[in-house]
């Protein structure tokens, strides 16, 4: 806090002023990174839907609206392989399943003990009849019997008036002689037992009702349940079951074996009762059974047939029938549920979800990609005209193919340049962000293309050889044969595929490889057509565009030659170093000598209020105050962006004259502004504010890549060297050295990529040029008179020693040219 509170005693007013200036500067910087995540949002919003759209099939966005009878205007065919519903084979494999279904029959084992005791219900009431005292008519027949009293009854009176209750109980109708023969036998309980005995005899192997229609599963057989368990089991063998009618015949026939013969009137009522309670053991379900046959049927999935792609649906001029309405519905429902909408945003947001995980994750990891707005629009615009053009090709390859048969649809495909936009991504940001483009445009062109494999593939391949191709592009016409070298590959790639699945020897195959030549060679016409538009409409700069602008016949550099030749010369000079600098440190050598040659442009507006342009003549700035003075030298980089972007030289370029000064510090000025603040306090006293040193700086930024740093470097090493008297070897060292430190000293060089290892190689390289630049020549004697010929032998070689004088210098050349360089801020 009190380094704080000293600093602002010493800031004072300009201190305020700056706290102020730094408040609005931060303000402003917040609205922009606002407005620009906005812009960023919405582009990938925009080509998220955009690429929803190219993505999702053509035949779920615009599907065929026929109905039955009208007739065709067009061919239709498969546009892609998908299943038919076959109603037919399907229904009749419902049916089969239905008769397959096994009938169900309950059989219930409790038959014979209910029927035991139905009958002991029965007969034990009437069995009593006999066993007690005879009763009044009154007391039996109530007031039927009235008048009638005293008369009694016997047990077998009783009985037989009972016979009606008897028969509706057992729910049969029995003869008067054979009930006269059980109230005769007394209901006698053998008689019970015998009836029950002959029924379980033949209920044991299942008595059914309609044996007719039991028999008609005689082919498939029965499944018979246990009404009590609920066990089930499958019987084939349905002649074991009896009809009542046998049943009863097998009640007679077994009467003579189980039954006693002393009373044949007796048996034969027991087997004329046991006919008439035998009940069916065996029933028929058929609730159960129409359940289990709709199951089955419900259970028989549906029968398709395949159509393949390709396959024509319904031909032009033909009367559309049902099977053709199936086909064109069931080929715009696809695999898709919830319509084409659904569809659309759905690839959408997959497809966005995918480019913001790259570009979030290239713009961490990948230290060159680009992150403003203008560059991820150009990637957008490029991608979308690419899959638009992927697009229409596959409605032009189905036209294609039905005209001519030997060109398939893949070969219309390998003709497609795809390769262009890996040309051009290489040509404006280099391999390592072409690289990532291409994979993200072969996978999305597959996807468009009929989700093949097989062209992620080919496209990949063939952008990968692009990259290569026109790392280095130097004139217009790199692409082109880049181009020809992936149609050469891309007919590599083309001969693997077709040997993985089809045979090599056919016409198809021929007619594939000359279009995947066309395709690599259209590649290369693309990227030479487009590649200017995107110069002139992104603003960027190529190597070639740099080529262009370093020729001499440049308006922008003949003005600087005939206006401000010093300062031409030396930007000549800077850009001679920081080439050689930037091709020891792997830097962009083109650029950084082009940005060299412009970097001082804007010193044309006021030539002589720089030094190296003042020839002779009087130093404006000595009438000028310092302030004035700094704000004229840090007008120059101002006045060069404007130029810049008037002569369109290109952001790379604009970027670099702004950041060649930093923000270093004007030092000669500054230090003569403090020196007329000391003067003004000693002569009228008083309260005078400080000098701000932040006045004094050049506004930068410091230089944010490479190239911008070597020529922040070469510039100041350059005009230093001027003020050396005799550049020797080691003074030229130490000034370099001396320099490249004070900058690195100063954060000049913190928001660059240049290592020390790189200072290193640059002071090296810039000591080679600067010696190179300042060699000493032999000064060859001139021919004297014969006269003056001993004189001169005498006295030596008056050349010589004026040449030795030159070489050390005198003191107040020396301190001029620091003087100068001070004024500069380069000191």
């Amino acid at each position: 806090m009190d380094f704080l509170r000293k600093k602002r005693q010493q800031s004072g007013e300009p201190s305020k002023r700056s706290a102020v200036r730094d408040r609005r500067d931060s303000a402003q910087s917040t609205d922009q990174g606002k407005s620009v995540l906005w812009h960023k949002a919405l582009l990938l919003v925009g080509f998220s839907l955009v690429l929803g759209v190219l993505v999702t099939p053509h035949y779920i966005i615009l599907p065929a609206n026929f109905q039955i009878g009208d007739v065709a205007d067009h061919d239709i065919k498969a546009a892609h392989d998908f299943l038919v519903t076959d109603e037919a084979a399907t229904q009749r494999k419902r049916e089969e399943a239905a008769q397959e279904s096994l009938t169900v029959y309950d059989l219930d084992t409790q038959t014979v003990e209910n029927l035991r005791q139905r009958l002991e219900s029965v007969f034990t009431p009437l069995r009593a009849l006999f066993h007690q005292p005879a009763e009044t008519g009154a007391a039996v027949k109530g007031s039927r019997t009235k008048g009638l009293s005293g008369i009694h009854k016997s047990g077998k009176e009783l009985a037989l008036e009972k016979r009606k209750d008897f028969e509706t109980q057992l729910g049969i109708n029995i003869s008067d002689t054979d009930y006269t023969i059980l109230v005769k036998e007394k209901f006698d309980p053998r008689i019970e037992s015998s009836i029950i005995e002959l029924i379980e005899s033949v209920l044991a192997g299942g008595v059914v009702g309609n044996k007719s229609f039991l028999l008609s599963q005689m082919q498939k057989g029965i499944m018979l349940r246990s009404v009590q368990s609920g066990e089930e089991s499958r019987v084939v063998d349905l002649l074991r079951f009896l009809s009542v009618e046998d049943a009863r015949r097998q009640i007679r026939l077994r009467a003579a074996s189980i039954l006693e013969e002393d009373n044949r009137r007796v048996r034969t009522a027991i087997v004329h009762l046991a006919q008439a309670l035998l009940p069916p053991n065996v029933t028929l379900n058929r609730n159960e059974t129409e359940l289990r046959r709709q199951k089955a049927v419900e259970a028989v999935k549906p029968v398709f047939f395949q159509v393949k792609k390709g396959e024509m649906i319904v031909r032009e001029g033909q009367r559309v029938g049902q099977e053709q309405i199936l086909k064109l519905q069931m080929q715009a429902q696809g695999k898709v549920e919830r319509g084409a909408i659904f569809t659309m945003l759905g690839i959408a947001l997959m497809g966005g979800l995918l480019l913001l995980l790259a570009v979030h994750v290239a713009e961490r990891y990948v230290r060159q990609f680009p992150t403003k707005v203008k560059d991820l629009l150009f990637f957008a615009v490029v991608l979308t005209i690419l899959l638009i053009l992927a697009k229409l090709s596959v409605g032009v390859a189905d036209a294609i193919h039905s005209a001519f048969a030997f060109i398939s649809q893949e070969a219309i495909f390998y003709m497609l340049p795809m390769a262009a936009g890996a040309m051009l991504v290489t040509i404006f940001f280099g391999p390592t962000i072409a690289i990532i483009f291409s994979f993200i445009l072969a996978l999305l062109a597959a996807l468009i293309l009929d989700r093949q494999i097989n062209l992620l593939f080919y496209f990949l391949i063939g952008s990968l050889v692009a990259v290569q191709g026109v790392v280095v592009c130097r004139d217009r016409s790199t692409p082109l044969r880049a181009g020809l070298t992936v149609g050469l590959t891309n007919a590599v790639v083309i001969l693997f595929i077709t040997f993985a699945y089809q045979s090599l020897f056919t016409t198809q195959t021929g007619v594939s490889l000359i279009f995947g030549i066309v395709g690599g060679v259209l590649a290369g016409v693309v990227t030479t057509g487009l590649g200017p538009l995107a110069e002139i409409g992104f603003g960027y700069t190529t190597d070639v565009k740099l080529l262009e602008l370093a020729s001499m016949d440049q308006p922008l550099l003949r003005e600087l030659m005939v206006q401000v030749p010093g300062t031409y010369h030396h930007s000549i000079v800077v850009g001679n170093l920081v080439e050689a600098a930037a091709k020891s440190i792997g830097a962009n050598s083109l650029l950084a000598r082009v940005a060299a040659y412009y970097h001082d442009i804007g010193k044309i507006k006021k030539p002589l209020y720089f030094v190296e342009n003042q020839v002779g003549g009087e130093n404006k700035h000595e009438r000028l105050a310092p302030s004035m003075s700094s704000l004229i030298l840090i007008s120059h980089v101002k006045d060069g962006v404007d130029l810049a972007k008037n002569y369109r030289l290109g952001e790379g370029i604009q970027d670099i004259i702004q950041q060649h000064h930093g923000t270093s510090l004007i030092t000669f000025f500054y230090q003569k502004a403090i020196d007329v603040q000391g003067k003004l306090k000693n002569s009228k006293g008083g309260d005078i504010p400080p000098v701000s040193e932040q006045d004094y700086r050049y506004p930068g930024p410091k230089p944010q890549t490479k190239e911008a740093g070597l020529v922040l470097l070469a510039d100041a090493v350059e005009a230093a060297s001027r003020t050396l008297a005799d550049p020797t070897a080691a003074r030229i060292q130490g000034l370099v050295q001396k320099i490249v430190n004070r900058i690195f000293s100063d954060g000049q060089l913190d928001e660059c990529e240049l290592t020390l290892k790189d200072l290193h190689e640059i002071a090296k390289s810039f000591i080679q040029i600067l010696m190179g630049i300042s060699h000493q020549r032999i000064e060859y004697p001139e021919p004297a008179a014969k006269g003056s010929e001993g004189k001169a032998r005498a006295n030596g070689d008056p050349g010589q020693r004026q040449a030795k004088r030159d070489r050390n210098g005198s003191r107040e050349d020396k301190d001029e040219g620091e003087e100068d360089l001070k004024r500069l801020g380069m000191l």
